[in-house]
């Protein structure tokens, strides 16, 4: 099948907009789902299943597609997130759409493949864009996510978000499989072992619930360290079967390669700071007056405010890759790094003006991009071609673990400084905690330059790469 670098890249575009779609689109369902299954808790578990079979999805499926072919195995993917938004669609029973979303969570595996399709398909000097590219299409599903999933909340019954889902995770899989060529994967040498292949995903598992019951449950409550303690069993156990393998199904040893470990660095100095730029700036909007910080508007004028920044995000992805082409690595970090760490001081101000936030998230948001699309172009110019997927997979598990750290941590240092609402009855960030959770995230942000200063040079980098 021949298919020309453009189809790809459009097709693999669809299946990164659909996938990211049924990831954004439950958060504007949250308030019905809460009022037809009782409580915030019960509804949450919605969130909180798909966050843990993505997870445990990524590195396994990326390295599968590595070793099977990635059309097959994303195409397999996409099946499975589908029939997951069909019963959710059709079925009210809090345990049947539960199941619905563990199902739609495979389809998040689809970033690590994407990118590997993306690799297999493309000449080498159309990657950086095509790469970036693929965060623009991660935005476009966020947005698209918010639009048409509150649109849809607001006119229609929740059930009709899968059923949009459905359709668009149909289309997906239509342009993957017309306008993807099929190509074999390459097997390992040695048999594979599925003990050591399959142990990341239980522990994966363990830690991030164990994250997600901290909420409510706190950190010093049994069941959480209990979990979190028996995943990071589990993770020695896998590394030290790994490490003792020939040919690793996950290869730890990914991780030495000096670009592949400074990217994740930069990916977890994201996670823990300016990624949570949502908690942070939609907080602030919609802070009451009489707290004495932030402008108290609406939920919905937080989304009217935030949507220029995404706009704006969907062309960062591609300059991204643009400037790593022409001017290596380390400019588009640095460069973000600065944009970025800057327009959180700035917010430090604290702005009282919605004009005001609008620019400080495009220009915050725009910076934080361009660091998001040059974190898998570091990685995948440091990996060989037959890693590309595992290696990506393994970057987003990496992200996903701290992300659920850095909104723990963000939430504790906004409760530095509180006030008291008049009832009584709730604590609001004061400008105190502002000030610290602004400050902090700067600092994570301003840090990405010491990954800057880490990676080697993209010659340096291919040789290391093809002598793996």
């Amino acid at each position: 099948m021949r298919s020309s670098p453009n189809k790809v890249i459009a097709a693999v575009f669809i299946a990164e907009m659909a996938a990211t779609f049924e990831s954004a689109m439950i958060f504007g369902a949250l308030p019905k789902l809460i009022g037809d299954y009782g409580d915030p808790v019960t509804a949450g578990w919605l969130v909180i299943i798909h966050s843990l079979i993505s997870a445990a999805t990524y590195a396994v499926a990326g390295r599968i597609g590595d070793i099977r072919g990635r059309k097959l195995v994303i195409l397999v993917l996409i099946a499975i997130a589908t029939c997951g938004s069909l019963v959710s669609a059709v079925f009210h029973s809090f345990a049947m759409v539960l199941i619905g979303r563990a199902l739609q969570g495979f389809g998040s595996a689809v970033l690590p493949l994407s990118i590997g399709l993306l690799r297999e398909n493309l000449p080498s000097e159309r990657m950086p864009i095509s790469v970036g590219l693929m965060s623009t299409a991660s935005g476009a599903g966020v947005v698209l996510g918010l639009i048409l999933g509150g649109q849809i909340i607001d006119r229609l019954n929740w059930h009709w978000l899968f059923a949009a889902s459905a359709v668009l995770l149909v289309m997906a899989f239509l342009a993957i499989y017309f306008l993807v060529p099929s190509r074999s994967g390459t097997p390992p040498k040695h048999p594979i072992d599925w003990i050591e292949g399959l142990l990341p995903a239980p522990a994966i598992m363990a830690i991030l619930l164990g994250f997600s019951l901290s909420k409510d449950l706190g950190w010093l409550n049994w069941k959480v360290g209990g979990l979190v303690v028996f995943g990071l069993m589990l993770l020695v156990v896998w590394l030290k079967r790994a490490l003792g393998s020939p040919e690793p199904f996950i290869d730890p040893r990914l991780f030495t390669k000096r670009n592949v470990a400074a990217g994740n660095l930069l990916g977890i100095m994201l996670a823990l700071g300016t990624a949570n730029i949502v908690m942070v700036f939609s907080t602030y909007i919609q802070s009451p007056a009489w707290t004495g910080v932030g402008l108290g508007l609406t939920a919905t004028m937080y989304g009217v405010i935030k949507l220029p920044s995404n706009i704006l995000s969907f062309f960062a992805g591609p300059v991204s890759g643009w400037l790593m082409q022409r001017r290596g690595a380390r400019f588009p970090v640095v460069l973000g790094a600065i944009l970025g760490g800057t327009g959180w001081l700035a917010a430090m101000t604290l702005p009282g003006h919605w004009l005001a936030m609008l620019l400080l998230m495009c220009w915050i948001s725009f910076g934080t991009t361009l660091l998001n699309a040059a974190i898998p172009n570091i990685i995948v110019a440091a990996v060989p071609v037959d890693r590309t997927s595992e290696a990506i997979g393994a970057m987003s598990v990496v992200r996903g673990m701290f992300g659920a750290i850095g909104a723990q941590v963000i939430g504790l240092i906004l409760a530095t400084g509180t006030v008291l609402s008049p009832d009584g009855k709730a604590h609001y960030p004061s400008a105190t905690g502002y000030y610290a959770a602004m400050g902090w995230i700067a600092a994570m942000t301003f840090a990405a330059v010491l990954c800057a200063v880490a990676l080697r040079s993209h010659a340096a980098t291919q040789r290391e790469a093809a002598d793996s």
